[in-house]
């Protein structure tokens, strides 16, 4: 329920964003345990972000890049998560602030698309990610959705999903859509086998928060 998600924000003086990264710790962290993987320290996500100026030529072009922070799924309290997450983010705004936005294209202004395409495919036949140390463990991206439901011909939008990112083992992406939260989970299934456990798991940590969240307001008042 994204009423429950506002509810948390607005109890804690955190943001919506906050709230997904911190979510996303605490089912991870969970999820982690229940296989016996370490947790004593906190993970690095990239997080894609817009670099829209609103001056494109095309207005529906897109223009995206990525911040790294970090995910706090050492941290066993919810509500120390959150403000750990908030910190993190800002931390990671920041020094995302600090270049320029028309500094920060993607690759594929450096080349043609086909180009960039063919470079992409040879990437996965030779598995080039796999043969790297990659310096993050997830994607975690939030993006704010329409209030109103969307459809293509007859067929209405239910939920939104994730994309592949070449050599992530989990990708979570969360959109507001109508009145409520939708995570979209893709993941290797060598590396995240029960991925369901992982999506009941966030579920669970949402609900958790949300009662920490209202005994802090109820303290409050």
């Amino acid at each position: 329920s994204l009423t429950d998600v506002k509810a948390i924000k607005n109890a804690t003086g955190a943001t919506v964003n906050d709230v997904v990264m911190t979510v996303c710790a605490g089912a991870v962290r969970r999820y982690l345990q229940k296989h016996d993987s370490p947790v004593d320290r906190p993970l690095r996500a990239m997080v894609p972000v817009s670099i829209r100026t609103g001056e494109e030529e095309d207005r529906w072009t897109n223009r995206v890049s990525s911040i790294f922070a970090n995910v706090p799924v050492h941290l066993d309290d919810p509500l120390q998560r959150l403000a750990y997450a908030h910190e993190a983010m800002v931390e990671a705004k920041n020094a995302f602030d600090l270049v320029p936005a028309d500094a920060l294209q993607d690759f594929s202004q450096f080349s043609p698309p086909a180009v960039a395409t063919q470079a992409a495919a040879l990437a996965t036949r030779l598995k080039l990610a796999d043969r790297m140390t990659s310096p993050v463990n997830l994607v975690i991206s939030n993006v704010p959705g329409p209030r109103e439901p969307l459809y293509l011909g007859p067929a209405r939008l239910e939920h939104p999903v994730s994309t592949v990112a070449e050599g992530m083992g989990l990708n979570i992406t969360v959109q507001s859509y109508e009145d409520k939260l939708d995570y979209g989970l893709v993941a290797c299934r060598e590396l995240v086998p029960d991925l369901w456990d992982l999506m009941d798991l966030l579920i669970e940590e949402q609900d958790e928060l949300l009662a920490a969240a209202e005994t802090v307001s109820q303290a409050a008042g």
